[in-house]
This record gives structure tokens, sequence and C-alpha cells, in this order.
């Protein structure tokens, strides 16, 4: 009887202890649901964070173009597709001759575009942050800059060297060097871009369906449009992000 009394004592209490936590679980759920957590504001006063938010800014402006464009900022030897200029990466204007690949060193022409496109922007960003600091700070903003932008397997690196000096009283806060680090495969894009163009310039073709089993994190699709025209699109499954590029290899004569 006594062990019968124990046994009910404990089970009480693992009952109200399982109910106490769920009474805190539903009180936590209501006052989040009541005032959820806010996005945290920008805090320009921390040059470090200000910078790297506009740098990625103006990378993924970059990349949007580079993706849709077939890794140019502006294409050039190009093919108009759904009003959009898409650069070859493999051409050749003979007919029954393989291509030749345009962009041998695809991910270092495409570290470049992304350089040079968003250097004066990110310039811009420093003036930005110097016009809503200057009231509080007397900024040093030196004109030099030097930026360089790495790609890696899914992930983009944008290192800058600048001197950024804020100034106040006997407080000097003092900054040389700003990084931004981002999730992307624009690098694995490249890859794949340039497996394909490996392909077609020996082959005259690429085998869609095997690399796709190789590799079923990707999708890749190629439409010919006009004169033996090769349209290809990559997508990555998991975000949905894409590439487009063209190829023109081993065309064939009107009417063959």
């Amino acid at each position: 009887m006594k062990n019968k009394m124990k046994f009910k004592k404990k089970g009480q209490i693992t009952i109200f202890i399982i109910i106490g936590l769920i009474i805190v679980v539903l009180v936590m759920l209501f006052f989040l649901l009541k005032n959820p957590p806010q996005p945290k504001e920008f805090d320009e006063s921390n040059p470090q964070a200000y910078i790297e938010a506009c740098t990625r800014g103006v990378v993924e402006e970059a990349l949007e173009l580079l993706s849709s464009q077939g890794g140019d900022i502006t294409p050039v030897g190009s093919i108009t597709y759904n009003s959009t200029e898409i650069t070859y990466l493999c051409y050749i204007d003979a007919y029954y001759k393989q291509c030749i690949n345009q962009r041998p060193m695809l991910v270092e022409h495409i570290e470049n575009e992304i350089t040079n496109y968003i250097t004066p922007k990110v310039q811009n960003c420093f003036k930005s942050l110097e016009l809503s600091q200057n009231k509080r700070y007397d900024i040093e903003n030196s004109q030099d800059i030097n930026l360089v932008t790495k790609l890696h397997p899914k992930q983009i690196i944008v290192e800058i060297d600048k001197e950024f000096k804020m100034i106040r009283e006997n407080e000097v806060r003092e900054f040389k060097h700003f990084k931004m680090n981002m999730v992307h495969p624009i690098y694995n894009f490249a890859e794949i871009a340039m497996e394909i163009v490996n392909q077609e310039s020996r082959y005259c073709n690429f085998d869609v369906l095997g690399f796709m089993i190789l590799y079923p994190g990707y999708d890749i699709k190629d439409k010919i449009t006009g004169e033996n025209d090769v349209i290809y699109k990559i997508t990555e499954r998991a975000t949905n992000q894409e590439f487009w590029f063209a190829v023109k290899s081993c065309p064939l004569p009107p009417g063959f």
C-alpha cells in the first residue's frame, strides 16, 4: 500500500511538472506572438557592419546581371533570348566545326566583373557612412580603395582595404580592413558551365541527363534556338538560383 501511495505521489508530481512546462511554453508563445522579435536595425555607428551590408547589396546587383547574362555585366558576343543578352561561352561561326571556349578562365573573369562593378558603388558606401557620422565624429576617409573579390564553392568573399577614421575628442576609431562574406553558388555555376563548354567544344554535345545523375543537386536545361544556338540554364535545386549562358557548336547549314 505504501509503495502504491509513493508511486501515486511521484506520478502526480510528474504530471504537475509537465503541466508547468506546458504553461511556461504557452506564456512564451503568447508574448512572442504579441510582440514578435523586431529585425535588428542597422547600426551606422558600426562601420564594419555598415560597409558589409552595403557591399552585400551591390554584390547582389552584380550577381543578378552575371547570372542572367552568361557571366558578363555587359555582354560581349551574345545572343538575345527572352529580351536578355546572353553571352556565348563557346562559339564558332563555321558549319560543322566545334566551338571555341570564349571564357577559359570563367571564375577569374566573374571575379573581375564583380570587382569592377562594385568598386565605385562601395566608394559610395563609404561616402554615405561618412555623411551619417559627420555630426558626431570628425571623419578621415581616404580616397584610396583596394577591393578584391574571391569566389569559392558556394561562397563569395570581398575584401576591402581602405583607411577610415572616426575622431571625437580623445576617442579615435580607426579602420583599415573590411570584409564581406556571402553564400552563393556562382563559383559552382562557373565550374559546371566550363564542364559543359569543354564537352561542347570536343563532342558538339553535352550529356545533360548523365551529369544530373552524378550531380542531383543541380538541374540543367538546354534549349536550341535560332541557327543551332543552345541556351543553357543551370539551377541549384536547393535555392532556385540560376545561371544562363549560350553555346554555338557544330552548327548545321540552313535546311539541313
